[in-house]
């Protein structure tokens, strides 16, 4: 089947809502007929849809063969031709270019009625247009039945088969408890809606909004152009047009920024006589104002070809976009710009048949701490249209996981596009996506949340004591925004407290408490899907005036006592005096829960630096899993693998190996790094 052409989709998508016909033309009967179908040859499909619907009604209040339009045509495959079946499927066929899948639905339903000879594949769209319209049961008789009568190996049941591969995964979806993520479509007023957002620098987004724009003639035509906002909640309700220059007729969106927000890579798209043109543009902030955009150099756009939806990298070494140059997969591909710093281009390459399919790749996103490329294609078994897709890998080595559905309900039976997420740890913790799923026509923003929760608890003590703290007041905050509090609470008469969290990986817990010094400890947490019960550490306030000199004597004593214990050659176990030292250390630690210890792994001269880097860093764990095991928090220990880089007696005398110097070296050490 044919392929979209994503610019044109995108246009049109975000203006048949409110855009007019004006200039049609005042005539009966064929008149309507013969330029409908001008229109819809030369894809004005919007147009072609309103003339095709005048022929129709036209048509109904007229007797059958009684006027002059009613005639018969041949058209190549379609013998006697009958207009008010033309019409009828042409129409369908408009609404579907459109995206106005329910009065698509009417008019292809109707046309499973006309000869399966002219219009082979009207079951085939019904069959489409339900699942569109999230009728799923009644799309699945309807592509099956398609596929009993049509044997033919062509592109439609190529196509069908897919279809029919593509309602099996919306059933296993459906069978899911699909509430893993939160979606929440944002409005706007001035624009009215927006697509395609970015995050700029801070908590300033930029995102494509599509505005009303008079012509010459008086007609209204609709543009995409670059807006931006502050408000990262709702970036719709205060936003302001990006002052860069434009021109006449030109379309601008699907930015991208380097990570200082100074450098903006973006989409420049024209339309004439409904070929679109697309290419991609740089420009850079310089004293507060953008410097006049140009097209970036070649590679990047490639002359009698598109590319659009550019994605610059955290780090600003690559550019990944979409193009349907030659040397692809098929329809548009992803591909990579190696940049250098001044983000010239070094080379472009296709990012791979592992990524890009036979349909088309678009919108990419890259993750850059968790390495996750998330991109949208209609070239792969999902939900329908554009479904987001994400995979683990490596540009250097241009190696990628098998791409994954992200599944319901970030994937819906329409179009899916333009994911980016807001939270620097997981990629799916917050984020933003553009769907049309909620509406006939347009691609709309949506806040994306998962609907992870954390159960956190700890107890309180005191640091002198050991024993628990009662009615502790702690002030929980979210150490990404210093001013937002996540909550309130008390430790109860056990010192234990207990707070919930959601999408918080990064909090600080504030305790106060009468008579002692005030305290506070920062947290990162892994966040999983789902609901987590998390335990915290254990938190030791200290009464005021406690005396610092006992203090100050046990940090001399232990700097005096670093050494923990020796190991065999290869060895990485513990002997009874290296275990009978950590246990005094253990002891020392849970009664001065602030002080925190590195462990350090020695090793002798013999074996490679890899050998013995790996060999010091197992004793190093041999001790701090024992240390865990006697109770110390691992809050309190660091570990690190030193090797063979710090000998403290020789290992060989007058050119003679010193076996006793080399079992000296193969040590395990300790140092104070905080209290």
């Amino acid at each position: 089947m044919a392929k979209n052409n994503f610019i044109f989709k995108l246009l049109t998508t975000a203006t048949i809502a409110a855009m007019g016909v004006s200039g049609l033309f005042a005539q009966n009967g064929s008149g309507y007929f013969n330029q409908a179908e001008e229109l819809f040859k030369a894809k004005n499909y919007y147009e072609a849809s309103v003339v095709f619907e005048k022929y129709l009604a036209t048509e109904k209040n007229s007797r059958p063969r009684s006027t002059p339009f009613a005639i018969e045509k041949k058209v190549k495959g379609k013998a006697n031709m009958d207009p008010h079946q033309e019409a009828v499927y042409q129409l369908a066929t408009c609404y579907r270019m459109i995206n106005d899948y329910q009065k698509a639905e009417k008019y292809y339903k109707e046309s499973t009625g006309f000869s399966e000879n002219s219009y082979p594949a009207a079951r085939y769209w019904y069959a489409v247009t339900l699942r569109a319209n999230q009728n799923y049961p009644e799309a699945l008789i309807q592509i099956t039945a398609f596929l009993e009568k049509h044997t033919q190996m062509d592109e439609l049941l190529i196509a069908a088969d897919r279809e029919m591969e593509d309602l099996k995964f919306i059933q296993l979806q459906s069978e899911r408890v699909n509430d893993q993520f939160a979606l929440q479509e944002l409005k706007g007023t001035n624009p009215a809606f927006g697509y395609a957002l970015a995050q700029k620098s801070g908590d300033t987004v930029v995102f494509t909004a599509v505005l009303p724009e008079k012509q010459n003639a008086g007609e209204t035509v609709y543009m995409n152009a670059l807006f931006e906002s502050m408000d990262s909640e709702n970036p719709l309700i205060q936003s302001k047009p990006m002052k860069i220059m434009t021109g006449t007729g030109v379309h601008d969106g699907m930015a991208s920024f380097s990570h200082d927000g100074n450098t903006i890579f973006f989409t420049r798209w024209t339309k004439n006589n409904n070929q679109t043109i697309s290419a991609i543009y740089v420009s850079h902030r310089e004293n507060n104002s953008w410097s006049k955009p140009v097209k970036a150099a070649d590679p990047i756009n490639m002359e009698g070809s598109n590319s659009a939806q550019p994605f610059l990298t955290a780090d600003g070494r690559y550019l990944i976009f979409s193009s349907n140059r030659e040397g692809g997969s098929g329809g548009y591909d992803l591909w990579a710009a190696s940049l250098d710093k001044n983000y010239e281009v070094i080379q472009v390459r296709n990012m791979g048949n592992v990524i890009n399919s036979g349909g088309d790749e678009e919108a990419p996103y890259y993750h850059d701490k968790s390495r996750t490329l998330v991109y949208s294609t209609n070239g792969r078994v999902g939900m329908g249209g554009f479904d987001l897709f994400y995979t683990k890998g490596n540009f250097n080595l241009n190696g990628w996981e098998k791409p994954q559905n992200a599944g319901a309900p970030l994937n819906s039976s329409k179009d899916d596009l333009y994911y980016v997420g807001t939270d620097e740890d997981n990629v799916w913790n917050t984020g933003w996506v553009s769907s049309d799923r909620g509406s006939a026509c347009c691609l709309a923003l949506y806040s994306v949340r998962e609907n992870n929760a954390q159960f956190v608890n700890g107890t309180v003590i005191d640091c002198k004591t050991l024993k628990p703290l009662a009615n502790v007041s702690l002030m929980v905050t979210d150490l990404r925004h210093t001013d937002r509090i996540l909550g309130r609470y008390k430790a109860d008469t056990a010192g234990r407290y207990a707070f919930l969290l959601h999408n918080s990986a990064h909090f600080k817990i504030s305790l106060n408490k009468d008579d002692y010094e005030p305290k506070s400890s920062d947290y990162n947490l892994e966040i999983h899907p789902g609901t987590d019960t998390l335990k915290n550490d254990t938190i030791c306030l200290t009464p005021i005036g406690y005396p610092q000199k006992e203090l100050e004597q046990l940090l001399k004593s232990l700097e005096q006592s670093s050494h923990l214990g020796n190991f065999a050659y290869k060895k990485a176990t513990l002997n009874t005096y290296t275990r009978e030292n950590l246990d005094s250390l253990a002891r020392i630690l849970k009664n001065y829960p602030d002080l925190v210890i590195q462990v350090e792994g020695y090793t002798d001269g013999i074996g490679g630096d890899k050998y013995n880097l790996n060999l010091a860093r197992k004793r190093v764990d041999a001790c701090i899993r024992y240390l865990k095991s006697r109770g110390v928090p691992a809050n309190q220990l660091q570990g690190k693998a030193m090797g063979e880089c710090c000998p403290i007696a020789p290992e060989t005398i007058d050119g003679k190996d010193n076996p006793a110097g080399r079992e000296m070296n193969r040590r395990v050490e300790y140092k104070v790094i905080k209290h």
